[in-house]
């Protein structure tokens, strides 16, 4: 084969790379950009269903934490498919990625955040010594490593390397962060108010804090399984019977601080009794007229 056939096939491979990769860029343009967030009261942090309804935050201590090393089916509730490539996640990282994402709720999605590290540990309840520091670094880049991908009702599949992307300065611990907007869209599927002043009293609690999440993402829970609530909070617990005893302790830890009104054991179900916020009482309500 000479030289100026050799030209011309890679041209002609060039050229037809070039018009895939035109088509692909056609169709991706098919999903309108985000215009804005939900925007809520400073009491209130809004949350993606998605993340409240599976075990991509686990209710685990981290100590417990385990290595994705291939995209993993994670359990998730009927209509939601989430897979997960990194270091798992827990609660305190979807206590940062919320708090980040309350700091920009009032901006156009695609612009940065600017917070210091102090203050940010702060409105987390949290100290803002050495140890924490470092604690926040190492959530932030969990979460900016992640791989995510969630398919809702077989259909649209969300897929992003990264809750985030930022920049840190180290003499001031300045953070500039940017929310990828593939996991900004997971509020379009859905999300729920989450009263923050009763999360904080969870603190050091992982699973009454998934509890909390999940719970408050229904406006009226129904009997559960024991062995579904341990699947879909991503327990570390070995046996059910454990497990059962973690259940227990955190459903007690809810009734405490007035999230739910009663629970009851009835052999492998759990009966969950609580008072609804004032909007779901409404969504309530518009059920049965």
């Amino acid at each position: 084969m000479d030289r100026n056939t050799t030209n011309h096939s890679l041209d002609n491979l060039t050229e037809r790379f070039q018009s895939l990769t035109e088509r692909k860029k056609a169709k991706l343009r098919v999903v309108e950009p985000m215009t804005s967030l939900p925007n809520w009261p400073s009491v209130i942090r809004g949350t993606p269903n998605a993340c409240l309804r599976s075990a991509l935050f686990a209710g685990i201590q981290g100590k417990e934490r385990i290595a994705y090393k291939k995209r993993t089916l994670l359990a998730a509730v009927d209509g939601i498919e989430v897979r997960y490539l990194g270091i798992q996640l827990n609660q305190s990282d979807l206590d940062v990625w919320m708090q980040i994402v309350h700091l920009s709720r009032q901006q156009l999605p695609g612009f940065s955040v600017t917070f210091s590290a102090h203050a940010l540990l702060t409105a987390l309840g949290r100290g803002s010594g050495k140890s924490q520091h470092e604690w926040l670094k190492e959530s932030m880049a969990r979460l900016g490593g992640a791989f995510v991908e969630i398919t809702f009702h077989g259909r649209d599949a969300f897929g992003e390397k990264g809750f985030l992307r930022y920049y840190r300065d180290e003499r001031t611990q300045r953070y500039v962060v940017e929310l990828t907007e593939s996991m900004l869209r997971l509020f379009e599927e859905g999300y729920t108010y989450i009263e923050f002043e009763q999360r904080q009293k969870l603190r050091k609690q992982p699973l009454a804090l998934w509890l909390h999440g999940f719970l408050s993402s229904h406006a009226a829970p129904f009997p559960m399984k024991i062995t579904t609530i341990h699947r879909l909070s991503g327990s570390g617990s070995k046996t059910l019977r454990d497990f059962k005893y973690r259940l227990g302790k955190a459903l007690e830890a809810l009734v405490s601080i007035g999230t739910l009104a009663s629970f009851e054991f009835s052999d492998d179900m759990v009966k969950i009794k609580r008072q609804p916020t004032p909007s779901q009482q409404r969504f309530l309500g518009d059920q049965q007229l």
